[in-house]
């Protein structure tokens, strides 16, 4: 078949078209739709022009930024200067950074179509903090995993508390601690290795950091020790070891040691422990052997 013939058959079946068009809609409406036709084909060209060809040259991070700097935000962002300002919706972007970094709570993404990307971003506070292994973790009072770092300053710097838990599993960003005892393991013959607990026994760390956090003590809170059940520990205000004994009766504990410390006879003290493990007979008594380095910057 000729070229001639091949455009004569097109012109043919356009010609066709456009009768039809006009037998059904009338010749007004009809031209009409084919100025609309046209206008979206526009549109549809301009917008995969724009996938293909528009880059992002600008990336810009506004908001909270103190606890991470821009590039980490970036990072989380799973974008970089080069890439296609329109590949990833700015949906998807979002929920990137939210995988990435939990501790974002608004996040807002805005696209210039000359290649600007403005990435703003609001955190959540970080209550407490702890360390497996090698690293730091900021975790909330249900022990869920906010973050990661090799520094824990990264977190006591805004007022995390350093909190002792007893072993866990391998953290995963986004996801609760799992305590290690709470996963059944066997060995080659399929005998335990070793007394599998309830997730209920550790019931008693989340009730902990949340009445702390809810009591008005956290603000001044150095560390929390919640490795044993029946022995919690607070360290506070750089000077007091105060001993829990269980997590049971805390509003009452917390009320006690108001009055203990109201009371000011430890004032003088440079170093006291303080026992409401029964709050019936509580005691306060200066302990010089003391030491809190672990949990003071």
């Amino acid at each position: 078949m000729s070229e001639k013939s091949r455009a004569d058959r097109a012109r043919e079946r356009l010609e066709g078209l456009r009768t039809k068009m006009v037998l059904r809609f009338g010749a007004k409406a009809s031209r009409r739709i084919t100025v609309i036709a046209i206008a979206a084909g526009i549109l549809l060209c301009l917008i995969f022009a724009a996938v293909l060809f528009i880059r992002i040259d600008t990336i810009e991070v506004a908001g909270d930024v103190t606890m991470f700097n821009e590039s980490e935000v970036i990072r989380a962002a799973g974008v970089d200067i080069g890439d296609g300002l329109y590949w990833q919706s700015s949906l998807a972007i979002k929920r990137n950074i939210q995988r990435n970094m939990p501790l974002a709570q608004n996040v807002k993404i805005v696209k210039s179509p000359f290649g600007k990307l403005k990435i703003t971003i609001e955190l959540l506070g970080v209550d407490y903090y702890t360390k497996v292994g090698d690293k730091y973790y900021a975790i909330d009072s249900d022990l869920t995993v906010l973050d990661s770092n090799i520094s824990g300053s990264k977190y006591s710097a805004y007022g995390a508390v350093l909190v002792k838990l007893p072993e866990v599993r391998e953290p995963v960003l986004g996801e609760p601690l799992v305590f290690y005892d709470t996963v059944e393991e066997t060995d080659t013959e399929g005998e335990l290795l070793y007394e599998v607990k309830d997730e209920s026994f550790y019931a008693y760390t989340k009730k902990f950091l949340s009445e702390l956090k809810e009591s008005g003590y956290h603000t001044d809170a150095n560390g929390v020790i919640l490795e044993e059940k029946f022995d919690v520990r607070l360290i506070y205000a750089e000077k007091f070891q105060v001993k829990f004994g269980n997590v049971s009766d805390l509003d009452v504990k917390f009320r006690v040691l108001y009055e203990i410390l109201a009371e000011g006879s430890m004032q003088y003290s440079d170093k006291a422990t303080v026992d409401l493990s029964d709050p019936t007979r509580p005691t306060a008594r200066t302990d010089l052997t003391l030491d809190f380095s672990e949990y003071v910057d």
